[in-house]
């Protein structure tokens, strides 16, 4: 059996039981993504209300409100929360444990991962659903099936993308005390550049460049925008082309930086 396979079957077999142990918490799994949503439907309020009272952005209201009615779902299916816990156990010697296992600590936090978001589809798609057909009359909603696959893929790539980012974060608790710092960093510094807080077409026009073209897009703002409709197809190839360069150059150095880690590693027990 192949590495690859074996840690499939795993993954299979650990997000199963993840399901099991976390779907006791539903409730809690209804309150989070209800805080989830939120955030975008304020900001969808705010900006229509602009846009009513003549507000001129580079973009318009059927963009916006498709946007934001988008944000909460793709914020949730790229996020990852696994650097912090990562980082802990290394820094604490937890790891030393999944040493002599055949699978890896990270295999645990890919399970984790996809567990929780199968649970939180369940509570964050009907509300998304009754958002969609509060404002349905204000989207754009592409009526061929290739523009949503194209959407899907780039969810799955952004996910992997965050994914890896905080493998390299958490990496670093290798040779420092505390990563905690720059954990909270990333986050703060994704939220403005992803535009989960505001969309990146409202951007100066000054800092295009950058923006169009620095990784954190690629985790949110661009599965949102392949469904807006302001890409053409020669965008889309190019923005899905720069997407899957970021995963393949990120998870090579992720994938370096963890052997070396391992190399580096010692703890008391291990």
């Amino acid at each position: 059996m192949s590495t690859l396979t074996r840690n499939l079957r795993v993954v299979r077999r650990m997000t199963a039981a993840e399901i099991a142990q976390q779907s006791v918490y539903r409730g809690a799994w209804i309150i989070f993504m209800l805080a989830n949503i939120c955030m975008p439907i304020i900001s969808l309020l705010i900006w229509r209300t602009a846009l009513a009272n003549g507000a001129q952005l580079p973009v318009d209201e059927r963009y916006i409100t498709t946007y934001f009615v988008l944000l909460g779902f793709v914020t949730m299916a790229t996020s990852s929360w696994m650097a912090a816990f990562l980082a802990n156990d290394i820094r604490l010697g937890k790891l030393s444990s999944w040493m002599v296992r055949p699978a890896s600590l990270l295999v645990k936090f890919v399970a984790n991962n996809l567990s929780e978001k199968f649970l939180k589809l369940f509570a964050l798609v009907p509300m998304i659903g009754i958002v969609w057909w509060i404002f349905r009359d204000s989207m754009n909603i592409p009526a061929g099936a290739g523009r949503w696959a194209l959407f899907a893929v780039s969810i799955v790539l952004g996910a992997i993308l965050v994914f890896t980012i905080d493998i390299l974060i958490a990496a670093l608790a290798f040779w420092m005390d505390d990563v905690g710092a720059l954990v909270q960093a990333r986050v703060i510094i994704a939220s403005v550049l992803s535009g989960a807080v505001v969309p990146l077409a409202l951007m100066p026009s000054w800092s295009r460049g950058f923006v169009d073209h620095q990784p954190f897009r690629y985790t949110v703002s661009f599965p949102v925008e392949i469904v807006a409709g302001q890409l053409t197809g020669r965008d889309l190839l190019a923005g899905l082309g720069i997407q899957l360069g970021y995963v393949v150059v990120l998870a090579v150095i992720a994938r370096l930086v963890w052997a070396a880690g391992l190399r580096a590693y010692s703890a008391v027990g291990a």
